[in-house]
């Protein structure tokens, strides 16, 4: 059994800090991108100030970051602890540059991935200590927290096909996890899943495989439970 991760209270996170932090999980494909940027939109027009970003990525030094561990495949690849190190690292400098910065103003963020990623990715299927990517993430984070997590579940079957397509059309080659074999996005997904198990309050399973319009609805009715009720 894997070991539980357990977060701090969101409710109390999001009251002290005056904004709210929302983030997009889910295996490769699942449409989080799509979705964050629709949210995002509605969000804007309902009157609230947005800030989108993605993890790794959303710094200077994060989307550099992004580029070495997606991209790099030689016959010399990372190693899952050094590929660990790499993720915080570009967490550490969007926590303390971009996200909690823009929560003390009161703004809504949203991040296209965050810690759970590197819970899934490299503990649960790379079989890091879990333990020591608690405290990797209680270094890194410094307390800051989704206060929602929407997580978009799509078969791996959907996810391949989505990739290929994409890359099809964006004539770009897969990356270095797109390129995994089918066993590996299988237990991606599981492991998305375990999490949401362990906190139903916070991480919410969202079909991905419905329609983009579907998906958008459902999202806005999470969302709005969560305190932000003007949204359409």
């Amino acid at each position: 059994m894997q070991q539980k991760m357990p977060h701090p209270e969101p409710e109390r996170l999001n009251r002290q800090r005056g904004g709210m932090f929302i983030t997009f999980e889910g295996p490769d494909a699942a449409g989080k991108s799509t979705q964050a940027r629709m949210l995002a939109d509605v969000l804007h027009e309902a009157g609230y100030t947005v800030h989108l970003t993605r993890e790794p990525g959303g710094t200077r030094l994060g989307e550099a970051l992004r580029d070495l561990v997606k991209g790099l495949k030689t016959e010399d690849p990372l190693v899952p602890e050094a590929e660990l190190l790499l993720f915080g690292a570009s967490r550490a400098q969007l926590v303390r540059r971009v996200i909690e910065p823009r929560l003390k103003k009161g703004e809504i963020v949203i991040c296209d991935r965050f810690s759970d990623s590197t819970t899934v990715y490299q503990g649960i299927v790379q079989n890091i200590d879990l333990s020591f990517i608690r405290q990797m993430h209680d270094f890194t984070n410094q307390s800051t927290e989704p206060d929602l997590t929407i997580l978009l579940d799509v078969t791996v079957a959907t996810s391949f096909e989505r990739c290929e397509g994409r890359n099809i059309e964006q004539k770009t080659q897969a990356d270095r996890f797109e390129a995994e074999s089918s066993r590996f996005h299988e237990n991606v997904r599981q492991g998305f899943l375990q999490l949401a198990r362990q906190e139903p309050g916070r991480i919410n399973i969202v079909d991905g495989d419905a329609s983009p319009e579907s998906i958008h609805a459902h999202i806005k009715e999470l969302v709005s439970k969560h305190g932000l009720e003007s949204i359409q």
